[in-house]
């Protein structure tokens, strides 16, 4: 059992002043297994004056880009002193399968890398020409940043709002979703031990109240938020509002198109992967499989003979591979999806039901549906589930079009026997991301952003971090040169 009565506010533990506090029930077992507290709203707007504080008064804004680097890898550093904790942590809370865990876990030193390469390239300072004279046209933090983040990885997606932001110059205060607060609290023992400065990291429990009050506050500069497209819209309006900055990375309903002929044999586990890796609970999940009709039998066949051979069960043990979903209310959606496709004429050739042997959990069988209009229900909408629906197309511009009839645009996929070619339909997708012949998916380090109701602006890369910042040009008197850098 995990229980704290503190919260990170300002680089510190605080006792807590409220009483209301979160259970955390453990998705394959129904027991409960933390219990941490839920803040006040003056406990949030501790936070956020410390963030101010830290922001307005500090150093850290006005440090150079190698200071804030090597702060941030000693966070790491302590990080990792924490890794068996951190996975135990998000397999208890959320059902993450050890393998899900590990493989998150492993990538955060990557990605900060990646980030701090990718911000060397940024021109922070340049000189142009204006009108009359030089113009010094400089790139500034944009202030305090609130972070509100989803229960489907907990640390990953909480430090892909951290790193960028601080990377940036920029505080920031966290709020991550009530199904998952308990791993969040490494992050503030792993800040404490690297020396993070005071005000850097604020940690903040609750649901959608605290969340509310975050997003509102009048202290924050800027909101970096990943969710459902119900609470991106709900952020969206309050920044508006406020005509305050804000990047939204919502839903999907990817399509992964399988070109004519393509030999799928290399491709199988990435297709897998790519659409029900973490139980389907991830947002660029291409769980729309569009394959042309003479190639369906074989293509199923396929991913139902790889899918047979992957086993279902407790996500603790190392072997596992699929976990249950992250909540009872979860299955109960998922199931109904499952309803919703039998009641509208699509099969079931995999899956479709709760697996034998699991009387405890919130498990849902991996789940492969055929016969699939793309109108349906279960074409149309994130299930968030274990749930793969193979479409079938006559040609290539068919595909595409299945694929672009989606509210949708935020991953996707192209398989091809030539690589040319699946690039080519790649780029006539309408997605923020396309992973072409098992290529990494959200970016794999390109920006991160999605079209349509799948979000506004950019994360990742240059796109991503230039988000946490803000131009400024200072015009120079006509004859006066300035010198560059």
């Amino acid at each position: 059992m995990f229980e704290r009565e503190d919260h990170f506010i300002g680089g510190a533990w605080l006792p807590a002043a409220g009483s209301e506090v979160l259970e955390v029930v453990s998705p394959s077992t129904e027991d409960i297994v933390g219990r941490v507290p839920v803040a006040t709203t003056g406990e949030v707007d501790a936070a956020v004056a410390a963030a101010r504080r830290a922001f307005d008064e500090g150093d850290w804004p006005r440090l150079s880009l190698d200071e804030r680097a090597a702060y941030l890898r000693r966070f790491v550093d302590a990080l990792e002193t924490r890794r068996e904790q951190a996975i135990t942590l998000q397999t208890d809370e959320m059902g993450a399968t050890r393998k899900f865990a590990v493989e998150n876990f492993d990538g955060i030193r990557p990605s900060l890398e990646r980030l701090i390469s990718d911000a060397g390239t940024i021109k922070f300072r340049e000189v142009r020409d204006g009108v009359v004279g030089d113009v010094v046209v400089v790139l500034e933090p944009v202030g305090v940043v609130a972070g509100v983040t989803p229960w489907n990885s907990p640390i990953a997606v909480e430090l892909s709002k951290i790193f960028p932001s601080l990377l940036m110059g920029c505080p920031i205060v966290v709020k991550p979703a009530p199904e998952c607060p308990l791993s969040a609290y490494l992050i503030g023992e792993a800040a404490l031990d690297a020396g993070l400065p005071e005000g850097l990291i604020s940690i903040v429990n609750g649901g959608v109240e605290v969340g509310a009050h975050l997003v509102e506050h009048e202290g924050v500069d800027f909101v970096t938020f990943t969710g459902s497209p119900g609470g991106g819209r709900a952020i969206a309006a309050a920044c508006a509002a406020r005509l305050r900055g804000v990047t939204l990375e919502l839903g999907g309903k990817s399509a992964a198109v399988v070109l004519p002929g393509t030999d799928m044999t290399p491709y199988v586990p990435a297709l897998i992967g790519g659409s029900l890796r973490n139980s389907g609970q991830i947002c660029v999940s291409t769980n729309r499989v569009v394959v042309h009709e003479d190639d369906r039998d074989r293509v199923v066949g396929q991913l139902v003979e790889r899918l047979s051979a992957m086993k279902v069960g407790d996500p603790h043990e190392p072997d596992t591979d699929f976990g249950p979903v992250a909540a009872e209310r979860q299955r109960d959606i998922v199931e109904r999806f499952i309803a919703s496709g039998l009641a509208g004429g699509a099969k079931v050739v995999a899956g479709g039901g709760r697996p034998a042997g699991h009387d405890k959990g919130w498990y849902v069988e991996p789940t492969v549906f055929v016969d699939v209009d793309n109108k349906m229900e279960i074409a149309q909408e994130e299930i968030f589930g274990p749930v793969l629906s193979v479409i079938t197309y006559a040609d290539v511009d068919e595909a595409v079009a299945i694929a672009n009839d989606s509210k949708y645009g935020l991953g996707g996929a192209v398989f091809g026997n030539d690589t040319e070619e699946a690039l080519a339909v790649a780029e006539r997708i309408v997605t923020g991301t396309v992973q072409v012949n098992g290529g990494p998916a959200a970016g794999g380090g390109g920006p991160f952003a999605g079209r349509k109701q799948s979000g506004l602006g950019a994360e990742r890369a240059v796109e991503g971090l230039e988000s946490f910042l803000r131009p400024k040009s200072m015009a120079l008197p006509a004859g006066y040169r300035q010198a560059a850098g």
